[in-house]
C-alpha cells in the first residue's frame, strides 16, 4: 500500500519488518512474495535493471526449489517485463 501511495521508503521500511518477523518466527512461506514486492520498490526507486532482476531470479530460485509455483509464474512474468524494459 505504501509503495502504491508512492512512499517507496515507507514500502522499504515494511518490508524489512517483513523480513524481520519471517527470521524471527520462521514462516517462510512469504518469503518469496516479500522477494517479489522488494523488486517493485527498487524499481519505484529507479534502480538499475540488473539489481532488479537479481532480486526477481532470486525469487524465482526459491519459489521453484519450495514448489510454490504462483510466486514461482509470478517472477517469470517480472523477468520477462524486465527484459523487455531493458531491451527499449
Amino acid at each position: 500500500m505504501w509503495l502504491a501511495a508512492g512512499k517507496p521508503d515507507e514500502a522499504d521500511a515494511a518490508l524489512d519488518r517483513a523480513d524481520s518477523a519471517i527470521d524471527t518466527y520462521g514462516q517462510r512461506y512469504a518469503e518469496r512474495l516479500v522477494l517479489l514486492l522488494r523488486v517493485r520498490v527498487l524499481q519505484a526507486r529507479g534502480e538499475p535493471v540488473a539489481a532488479l532482476r537479481a532480486v526477481a531470479e532470486r525469487a524465482y530460485a526459491l519459489s521453484v526449489e519450495r514448489e510454490a509455483h504462483l510466486f514461482a509464474r509470478r517472477a517469470e512474468q517480472l523477468l520477462v517485463q524486465l527484459a523487455d524494459s531493458a531491451s527499449r
